[in-house]
């Protein structure tokens, strides 16, 4: 199967939530490890809708950046606002030796990235009532 730029992108970025996902028990992984694939999933989430809105994503690890992309286009990202939180995970926590953790809810932000992923996928559906 032939998939669009933008399935394509959400298709990873399921694959990278499975992992964010296995990587959410804070005695086995550290934090910088399972932030970086649960940004890797937004990102590309983000990157998938604005792709399917007709636009061009930058090459940016920025969730915020993305975000307001998705905004100008209409899409109202208010609820999304939490998950820019992720991108220090992106480039800092990986080449940081000893990184600070956030401390950030690792099943909450989960939950959130999988909300995101549906309703991005919600865009691909025929018919669909999702906001874009």
């Amino acid at each position: 199967m032939v998939f669009s730029e933008p399935e394509g992108l959400l298709k990873i970025a399921i694959a990278d939530l499975e992992t964010a996902e296995a990587s959410s028990d804070p005695a086995v992984f550290r934090e910088g490890a399972w932030g970086f694939w649960l940004q890797q999933a937004v990102e590309k989430a983000l990157k998938a809708w604005y792709l399917q809105l007709g636009g061009d994503p930058p090459l940016t690890h920025d969730l915020r950046r993305l975000l307001l992309l998705l905004e100008a286009e209409g899409v109202a990202t208010a609820d999304l606002e939490a998950l820019a939180q992720l991108t220090v995970y992106a480039v800092q926590f990986r080449y940081d030796a000893d990184p600070a953790p956030l401390g950030l809810d690792r099943e909450a932000f989960n939950r959130e990235a999988k909300e995101l992923i549906v309703r991005v996928q919600a865009l691909f559906i025929p018919g669909s009532e999702a906001e874009g």
